[in-house]
């Protein structure tokens, strides 16, 4: 079974080529949901706030409100970045090979996998092909503020977080643009399915 990551900085258009991947036929899943997924289990929000305790982050006594509203200030303190991704990791990890193992139960040719931080965190090592959906920072910067209360420093902060499209293109087995319209990266996304699957 053939895995391919699909990768982008934030406001690439993630969210609409795993739309459009998913009515081709295709088999996907969104590492971010399974992030959200886990933040709904109560074990994995306490283990985080144990994380945050040891990193002088929360008290001895904490809440879950107090363990989220750490983990907002994430992208503002790359402390806080660690200690959530050495505990989510692991278990998005885990979850994803169960769904892959799935995937391959039920004969599935090719599959694909949204991670947004998919070299950032060096996981290429999972798939046999990568993706890189590329934006202009300026045309990304515009579609975010007028898609999400992100202020221009939250935006900034999410950005610097990423690796640059020269550094993801670098490395992804495959680029596709998204600076033109819907439509037109709707039509590229669906001409890679034709030309590389």
């Amino acid at each position: 079974m053939k895995r391919i990551g699909i990768t982008g900085g934030i406001g690439c258009g993630k969210s609409f080529a795993l739309e459009v991947i998913r009515e081709a036929g295709y088999k996907i899943i969104d590492a971010d949901d399974l992030t959200k997924e886990l933040w709904q289990d109560e074990a994995v929000v306490k283990k985080i706030g144990e994380k945050f305790r040891d990193y002088g982050f929360l008290e001895n006594e904490f809440t879950p409100q107090a363990v989220r509203a750490v983990a907002k200030r994430a992208f503002e303190n790359m402390q806080v970045i660690n200690a959530l991704e050495t505990v989510l990791q692991p278990l998005i990890l885990e979850k994803l090979n169960f769904w892959l193992k799935e995937r391959e139960k039920e004969g599935e040719k090719t599959v694909f996998i949204v991670v947004p931080l998919l070299f950032e965190c060096g996981l290429q090592y999972l798939f046999d092909e990568t993706v890189t959906i590329n934006v202009d920072n300026e045309i990304r910067e515009r579609r975010l503020q007028l898609s999400r209360p992100l202020s221009a420093t939250g935006i900034n902060l999410r950005f610097n977080r990423q690796w640059a499209n020269w550094a993801r293109s670098r490395y992804a087995t495959h680029t596709i643009e998204n600076n033109g319209t819907k439509e037109e990266f709707k039509e590229a996304l669906k001409s890679f399915l034709r030309e590389k699957i």
